[in-house]
């Protein structure tokens, strides 16, 4: 699969369950390292939700590290479920 920055970001809060490489197993995500991408919306106001900053696609970290402390690949990820 593919993820939008915004998405990766979201994925770090809520560390949902994933499954990667045609695997039955879920795996919890824990994180990916963002550092220095911008995460957050722009122009956020009372009144404007603000707006998706550019370079969402651009620079990616291509692994994320599962709570069982091993690396993974995020493009082999083929089903999200959330952790709750």
């Amino acid at each position: 699969m593919k993820f939008l920055l915004l998405q990766l970001n979201n994925m770090n809060y809520t560390k949902p369950l994933v499954q990667v490489d045609d695997t039955e197993e879920y795996i919890q995500w824990d994180y990916c390292d963002l550092e220095g991408l911008p995460t957050k919306m722009e122009g956020v106001s009372m009144t404007s939700h603000g707006k998706i900053p550019r370079g969402q696609r651009d620079n990616l970290p291509e692994k994320f590290t599962a709570t069982n402390g091993k690396e993974y690949m995020i493009e082999d990820i083929h089903t999200l479920q959330s952790s709750d």
